[in-house]
């Protein structure tokens, strides 16, 4: 299948898999059963499905809104973690900002290698990835209708990196429903 990825962050990306009833379908609606414009209330039919690849906060956010996510990683050996760089630390100047970039990375790439070890030492799987970082990034399929993609993507107050994700499915919202 071929997806048209929007990339976000450093390693993720946010990709249309799926969309019904969009502007035109609603113009459609309108004119034959309102007499012209459309009433406000059919946009709860439009719906889309999106893949997104994104660290687990990202999915922790979008849980919040009244979307279906559906888990669907692919199992690697070792998993992408996304790790800020000094601009988007933004420290109180550059030599600290990219001492904790640096250490951020140190912790993850421990983090990441524990549960193998615990696995190794016999360890329940499930048990052993409970220390999984919310950096870490998964892939991710989520479903909704326009209204709660809307609410997901114009929020304002998310932190920056969610804040990259929500623009993303702006523009995949602006694509559809013009």
């Amino acid at each position: 299948m071929l997806l048209n990825k929007i990339p976000v962050l450093d390693k993720g990306y946010v990709a249309l898999l799926d969309s019904s009833v969009t502007t035109q379908k609603m113009r459609d609606i309108g004119a034959e059963f309102f007499g012209g414009e459309y009433p406000t209330s059919l946009e709860d039919l439009g719906s889309m499905v999106v893949v997104i690849k994104c660290p687990l906060f990202v999915q922790l956010a979008l849980s919040k809104f009244n979307l279906k996510v559906i888990d669907a990683n692919q199992q690697t050996d070792i998993p992408d973690a996304y790790i800020p760089d000094a601009t988007s630390i933004r420290g109180t100047d550059v030599v600290t900002s990219q001492a904790i970039s640096d250490d951020l990375l140190r912790t993850t790439d421990a983090l990441l290698i524990n549960p193998k070890a615990y696995q190794a030492d016999g360890c329940d799987k499930f048990i052993s990835q409970v220390i999984t970082p919310v950096n870490v990034y998964t892939q991710i399929i989520v479903s909704g209708n326009y209204s709660e993609w809307c609410k997901f993507a114009y929020q304002e107050r998310f932190p920056g990196p969610i804040k990259r994700y929500a623009e993303a499915i702006q523009q995949v919202i602006e694509a559809e429903w013009k």
